[in-house]
């Protein structure tokens, strides 16, 4: 019987959706990598965002065959220097685009808008019209033109937004009006209003937004973060903010996670922060089922190489005999 391992904190919601589908699985639950009541020796497969996952966890699993990440990215399961290169890594891809493009427009909308003066204004009773800023009409650099950064593309354009695509590969894409390479980021954002990360965290993507993308800012330009906050050169963003070099900034990711207590993208009036909330949306499990559904389908009848999301990992070679 494959035993299954779901690590989250709604684990028993996923368990309940797998036993209901499969008949012959062995669901194990947990919210916690340390609680103890945990065979792990048994773990055939791992349901899990990634997270708390530690290279000794992946230790005390000797039988795992897969891991499905609940999340697009994999980037921690990647740094794992445990996890061995035969298991098979599936994501979370495809399911997010809604939420991130719906996070997005929350960032851009509370920090042109003011939200936290506005905040301020309530508790202190105080009535005070200011304009804000239109989106429509304006120009959004898209840093990432994959399922989510299509889906954010798509709105603002129905938005009346004209909207760029930052990407290592540039082609056509659903959300763009128009698609620029990777090494064309710094010119390119010159011509942002509102400048939008979703980058995964990967080695390549580290700080490659830094100084000089930041200088070639409008000053009346915004920074949008939802991406992974390794990706950002934090200290040169702190420096234009708080110079007001650009506008301000909606940040939901960060290079070191909780935000800590001294940083000092806490106390900057022109920053709004949300704690990396982006994925974490009520239906996530409703969303996330079928497609976990369909690659336990495929990985219990031996179809692995019809699994979705498969990340490419370097396998062992085959030993001659």
């Amino acid at each position: 019987m494959t035993n299954i391992l779901v690590l989250e904190t709604h684990a028993e919601a996923y368990a309940e959706a797998l036993r209901n589908e499969f008949r012959d699985l062995d669901v194990q639950v947990t919210r916690s990598a340390t609680d103890a009541h945990v065979d792990y020796d048994k773990v055939d497969v791992l349901i899990a965002f990634g997270i708390d996952v530690t290279d000794q966890l992946f230790t005390r699993m000797p039988g795992l065959k897969w891991v499905q990440s609940l999340a697009t990215g994999v980037d921690h399961f990647l740094r794992s220097k445990t996890l061995a290169s035969e298991v098979i890594l599936t994501s979370g891809r495809g399911i997010h685009g809604p939420a991130m493009r719906e996070t997005v427009l929350h960032l851009m909308l509370s920090v042109s808008r003011d939200s936290l003066g506005l905040a301020g204004d309530k508790a202190s009773r105080r009535w005070d019209r200011r304009s804000w800023p239109l989106l429509s009409g304006k120009t959004a650099v898209v840093i990432g033109t994959g399922v989510a950064g299509s889906a954010i593309g798509s709105l603002l354009q129905a938005l009346g937004m004209r909207v760029v695509g930052v990407s290592r590969t540039p082609r056509d894409a659903e959300g763009f009006n128009a698609v620029v390479s990777q090494g064309e980021l710094e010119q390119t954002a010159s011509e942002a209003d509102y400048l939008i990360n979703v980058l995964p965290g990967d080695a390549a993507n580290r700080n490659l937004i830094g100084r000089d993308v930041f200088a070639s800012m409008k000053p009346r330009a915004y920074f949008i973060n939802v991406g992974r906050g390794e990706t950002v050169d934090e200290a040169a963003l702190i420096e234009v903010l708080d110079h007001r070099k650009i506008a301000g900034a909606g940040l939901d990711v960060f290079a070191t996670e909780p935000l800590p207590a001294e940083n000092s993208l806490w106390d900057l009036p022109n920053v709004f922060i949300t704690p990396h909330i982006g994925g974490l949306f009520h239906e996530y499990q409703q969303v996330a089922m079928p497609l976990i559904i369909s690659n336990m389908c495929a990985f219990l009848s031996g179809r692995t190489d019809q699994m979705t999301n498969v990340i490419d990992r370097p396998r062992p070679a085959a030993k001659e005999h």
